[in-house]
């Protein structure tokens, strides 16, 4: 590895000790000539350093007890049966507080709308009589419902044994 060859990737990799041991060996006989390639593993080496301090430091002040305490309770969440954790989402104010809203919009709309009444057919859109039968379609007026009404003479004549 030459000093116009220098790869910044390739010396990443030996610092994080995933070349094989011929290509670790080529990269240590260029360190010894390249002052560039030292350096950039020597600032590599030292940030590294700074990192493990700090992160020392800081798991030193980590209530470890603690985490372990909410990644069992985030466990134990995901394991809980699908109505558990449904009824954990209802209650959570998430959820609970945008859906009263919605309730008391939908029941305030629903007392401004008048309730339907059907009083009868709007119209006959068409009838027939006959000896034995009657039929007619009627039309209802809101709702536009479609009726169909039959009525069966028994007795010849049309009279159903009345007259």
């Amino acid at each position: 590895m030459s000093r116009n060859m220098c790869d910044e990737g390739l010396l990443n990799r030996f610092f994080d000790q995933e070349l094989g041991p011929d290509e670790s060996d080529h990269i240590r006989e260029h360190l010894k000539h390249c002052a560039s390639c030292k350096g950039a593993l020597q600032e590599n080496q030292t940030l590294s350093a700074q990192f493990k301090t700090s992160l020392d430091q800081e798991l030193s002040h980590a209530d470890i007890g603690r985490i372990e305490e909410n990644v069992l309770a985030l466990i134990r969440r995901k394991e809980a049966p699908w109505w558990t954790r449904l009824r954990d989402f209802v209650v959570s104010k998430r959820f609970f507080v945008p859906a009263t809203a919605m309730a008391a919009a939908l029941f305030f709309f629903a007392l401004l709308k008048p309730p339907a009444s059907i009083s009868g057919p709007s119209a006959i859109v068409s009838s027939f009589e006959g000896d034995v039968a009657s039929v007619m379609i009627l039309e209802t007026p809101e709702s536009h419902q479609t009726i169909l009404w039959i009525s069966e003479n028994l007795t010849p004549g049309g009279d159903n044994g009345n007259g």
